[in-house]
């Protein structure tokens, strides 16, 4: 019968140091097995020890030269400090690296099996500290003042352990990315990409596709259209990915286990690296979609605030049409009005000269009733010219002003009710 085992390589960004050398004992911690835990080069130096020893010969070097710019104030006092105020980067890293689970290759069901990856994971351990671009600080590395990792990048492990009073067997494995020979920055940094990527293992970026091989865009911050980019490659998951593989070619050539891809995972049998980039291609194209709605949308508003603004502007067009028509009937009522405060003037006129006959003889009456005639015939000439003018102009402004109804009321109505009170207001004063 064939025997699977899982291999877990779990990166975890920031390690419980005080966990791993059970300066803090966790629940779940057997005191009985609390024996079985190894603690690799462990003796008790500090991380910033080890940070003082790394990079701060360079660190203070390139302060210096920021101070004399005038940058000092950016510049925390060591390069412990700086790295811990860093929001993108971590003071050290952790991989966990485990055979099977608590159900086939635990201390409580399965003793035996527990054991074996006990002893798998200690060869492993030697063989990870054996790697080229891999070292171990300890207090001896410390101590001497012209030592320095014997590589340009690679990985510097600190405080290394396996615990085998939990349930499952697993290694804690914490680390520092180590690069030399910056050209930007500090010399000597803490850099997880350029360590990775020095030792062979790069982060790549590519624009991502869909299924039918189309390329995904997708709008930043600022609504601009921009390529929905995905990892082609992940250099630290990369590395570990083939670490898992060699762990998985000791477990086959000692014990026979296979590595098993858990079916309820939903990467199946996919290689990680391979898996988180289809499940990146499958984001970029949901973004893809979700743009795509988006635009339609704002081309729906689009148009719908084109067609508002249009019945806008024929509202306040018929608005004014109307305000033009209604300005026109006014000034004709306003002229029509003033030719009937003439003919009232007229009556008038004519009341006083009766009156003023009165006072006279019938010679001086004749002679003055003469005179105002001629005069008067004169005007009535004019009178007359301008009351058939006015009389065509008049029903003109009657036809014009049947065709509004202004406040329930016919215009002209109106108009002709206006024209019976100076008429009536003429008779009255003749009378």
């Amino acid at each position: 019968m064939e025997i699977t085992k899982t291999i877990s390589g779990a990166m975890e960004s920031i390690p419980n140091l005080t966990h791993n050398s059970r300066e803090h004992i966790p629940p779940n911690s057997v005191e009985e097995r609390r024996y079985r835990n190894v603690y690799f080069d462990n003796d008790g130096i500090g991380l910033k020890e080890v940070y003082d020893k790394l990079f701060e010969k360079s660190y203070q070097e390139w302060r210096e030269k920021q101070i004399a710019k005038s940058r000092g104030d950016r510049c925390p006092g060591n390069y412990y400090e700086k790295i811990k105020q860093d929001k993108q980067k971590n003071l050290i890293y952790e991989i966990i690296w485990q055979i099977g689970d608590m159900d086939d290759t635990g201390f409580e069901k399965c003793y035996e099996e527990a054991e074996k990856a006990e002893k798998l994971l200690f060869n492993f351990a030697e063989y990870i500290k054996q790697l080229p671009y891999v070292c171990v600080v300890t207090k001896k590395e410390l101590c001497d003042p012209n030592w320095q990792p014997p590589f340009e990048a690679g990985i510097i492990i600190y405080n290394m352990s396996y615990h085998g009073d939990e349930n499952t067997p697993h290694i804690h494995m914490p680390y520092i990315p180590y690069v030399r020979n910056m050209k930007r920055g500090v010399a000597t940094q803490n850099s997880f990409t350029k360590a990775f990527e020095k030792i062979g293992y790069t982060t790549i970026q590519e624009q991502a596709v869909d299924k039918d091989g189309n390329l995904v865009w997708q709008l930043d911050k600022m609504g601009h259209r921009v390529p929905q980019m995905k990892r082609k490659s992940f250099g630290g998951v990369d590395w570990v990915e083939e670490q898992k593989e060699v762990l998985a070619k000791m477990m086959k050539e000692r014990y026979g286990w296979e590595r098993e891809y858990k079916g309820s995972s939903p990467r199946g049998n996919l290689l990680l690296s391979d898996y988180r980039r289809e499940k990146a291609a499958e984001r970029a194209k949901e973004a893809e979609q979700k743009q795509k709605e988006l635009e339609t949308q704002v081309e729906k508003l689009k148009s719908r605030y084109d067609e508002i603004g249009k019945d806008i502007y024929d509202s306040e067009k018929h608005l004014e049409d109307l305000n033009d028509k209604e300005k026109t009937t006014q000034e004709k009522i306003a002229r029509a009005e003033h030719k009937a405060d003439e003919v009232e003037k007229k009556a008038m006129i004519a009341e006083v000269l009766n009156l003023k006959l009165q006072r006279y003889g019938m010679e001086e009456k004749e002679y003055l009733m003469r005179e105002e005639i001629i005069d008067l015939s004169y005007e009535n000439e004019s009178l007359k010219q301008e009351n058939k003018e006015l009389k065509e102009k008049l029903k003109q402004a009657y036809d014009y002003m049947k065709q509004f109804v202004i406040k329930g009321k016919n215009m002209l109505e109106d108009f002709l009710e206006k024209t019976e009170k100076v008429i009536e207001r003429v008779m009255g004063r003749g009378r």
